[in-house]
C-alpha cells in the first residue's frame, strides 16, 4: 500500500500535533485510499496507520502520556472521544451531521471543561483540529444562530 505524495487534512493534523508537543520536525506524514487515512513513514520499521494510531505514538514519543489520560476510566474517555471524531466528525459531511455533531458535544460538555471531565487530553487536541475547518466559517454570533438556531452561548 503506497502512500500518496501529498499529505491530507490527517497528515496536517498530525505535524501540527507534533509541534505542538514540542517534538523535532522529521516525519514524513502521507495518506492512503479514498479517505486519506494518515500514514507516518518510519525508519525504524513498519509505517504507521491511522489519525489515533499517529497521534497516540507522538504523545509517548513525547513523553506527554498524561494527554491519554491517567486512570483506566479516563483511558477509556480519551479513546471514546478520539473513535468518536474519526467516526463521526470525520465521516460527517451533511448539515446534519454537522448538527448532531455539534449537538452530542455541547450535551457532552454542559457539565465538563473538557471531554474527558477536567483535564486536558489528546481527544480535546484532535477534536478541535476536527471542527476547526466547521467553525472558521462562523464569523459573527449571528451567522452561527441563524445556521443552528438550537444552540445558546
Amino acid at each position: 500500500m503506497a502512500a500518496a505524495a501529498r499529505p491530507g487534512p490527517g497528515a496536517e493534523e498530525l505535524a501540527l500535533l507534533e509541534k505542538l508537543l514540542g517534538l523535532p520536525k522529521g516525519n514524513k506524514y502521507g495518506v492512503q485510499g479514498e479517505r486519506k487515512v494518515p500514514v507516518l513513514q518510519t525508519n525504524n520499521g513498519p509505517g504507521l496507520t491511522g489519525l489515533m494510531t499517529i497521534a497516540a505514538h507522538l504523545v509517548k514519543q513525547a513523553k506527554k502520556d498524561q494527554l491519554l489520560g491517567s486512570t483506566a476510566e479516563e483511558k477509556a474517555v480519551v479513546q471514546q472521544w478520539l473513535e468518536y471524531r474519526v467516526t463521526r466528525v470525520d465521516g460527517g459531511s451533511s448539515k446534519e451531521d454537522t448538527r448532531i455533531i455539534l449537538k452530542d458535544l455541547n450535551m457532552h460538555l454542559e457539565d465538563k471543561v473538557y471531554l474527558a471531565g477536567n483535564i486536558f487530553t489528546l481527544a480535546d487536541i484532535l477534536m478541535y483540529y476536527g471542527l476547526h475547518h466547521i467553525m472558521m466559517f462562523f464569523t459573527t454570533l449571528t451567522e452561527w444562530r441563524i445556521s443552528f438556531p438550537d444552540f445558546y452561548f
